[in-house]
């Protein structure tokens, strides 16, 4: 979870983050092998709160990465091998030291968003893979996303191109069937006052929406994508 989405007092339970916990298994399924004798050794960078390491942890080590100490310090340690605080564009390891390296809506709070990925390429071993979500839909950017500190939204051209140095690189949308929804509000909103969403629904409003946005996990487990989304998500090999 996004610090700021923690000092907005959002939560792990709500609908959006529950579908993600999901998706990010099923991404990491999709590029971890069951045969490894030796640990993955998996990087996390701009890992916020760390909501999201359970389930990372079941499938290597976690090297966990942040540049917010108050962040890095609501992180479990029973859950990472190693955390520093560190800047994306600037990673502490050597090149070729990593299997898989993750980064769940990171890359939009990067100014130099390019530096950062040049610096994943460098710190992955070859054959291995960048799991990755990113905010979708530059015609969406409003006064949620300057609070969050965001640089941009993306589309699939930008995906393309920011990981153009990759050998094979896959593109997902992802909350396709509540993007009219979300659109909707976002446009609304552009320019109101920089406010992190935050919505309290009813029970029964958030569990419809957990399961439109598992509709994507769906898709994406069988390797199809609706057009549009309000994320992309996919992964690349180098």
């Amino acid at each position: 979870m996004d610090y700021k989405d923690y000092q907005a007092g959002q939560t792990a339970d709500n609908f959006w983050f529950r579908a993600k916990y999901k998706l990010i298994e099923l991404l990491m399924d999709k590029n971890c092998s069951s045969n490894n004798q030796v640990p993955l050794k998996i990087l996390s960078i701009g890992t916020g709160t760390g909501d999201d390491l359970k389930i990372l942890d079941s499938f290597g080590d976690n090297y966990v990465t942040d540049i917010l100490p108050e962040a890095l310090s609501l992180v479990p340690d029973e859950v990472c091998y190693e955390k520093r605080i560190a800047d994306a564009c600037d990673l502490p390891y050597e090149d070729n030291f990593f299997d898989i390296v993750v980064s769940f809506d990171v890359f939009e709070h990067i100014e130099n968003d390019t530096k950062a990925v040049s610096e994943v390429y460098r710190t992955l071993k070859k054959g291995g893979a960048l799991v990755y979500s990113v905010p979708a839909g530059p015609n969406l950017f409003s006064s949620h996303d300057v609070a969050l500190e965001h640089f941009r939204r993306y589309d699939k051209k930008m995906v393309r191109m920011l990981f153009a140095d990759f050998e094979k690189t896959k593109v997902f949308s992802w909350n396709s069937l509540l993007y009219p929804l979300i659109a909707i509000s976002r446009i609304k909103n552009k320019n109101s006052e920089p406010k992190v969403d935050h919505p309290k629904l009813p029970k029964l409003i958030d569990i419809l929406f957990y399961y439109l946005i598992l509709f994507d996990n769906f898709l994406i487990k069988r390797g199809l994508t609706l057009p549009v989304g309000v994320s992309i998500t996919g992964w690349c090999k180098k």
